[in-house]
């Protein structure tokens, strides 16, 4: 009995873990929303960074960008050299997303 408690009790406790607010995809798809640009968009702009960026570097941005607000070429810019070339990577794949407003493959 006192098992089935504990692994209840440590399987509620893990699952609260993923309760403290949306994920890094969420975040930017929601800042960049804030920012005035449609739904489609912004999702499409969110995969090509996701699927581009080091899964690191996204997760540096969904937190400097998204949860922290700050504006984006301000992030971009205090970036090392290597990440500001990783940003350059992926910057057509975003504009093609701003033209289009469809969403990414």
């Amino acid at each position: 009995m006192k098992a089935g408690v504990f692994a209840a009790l440590s399987a509620l406790a893990l699952a609260g873990c993923g309760l403290g607010g949306p994920g890094d995809r969420q975040v930017m798809v929601n800042a960049c929303v804030a920012d005035g640009e449609s739904e489609a968009t912004c999702g499409c702009i969110t995969d090509a960074m996701e699927t581009n960026l080091s899964p690191e570097l996204f997760e540096k941005t969904a937190q400097a960008v998204g949860r922290d607000e700050k504006d984006m070429m301000t992030f971009v810019g205090e970036l090392t050299l290597q990440e500001q070339l990783s940003f350059s990577a992926v910057l057509q794949d975003m504009f093609a997303c701003s033209l289009t407003g469809e969403t990414a493959e």
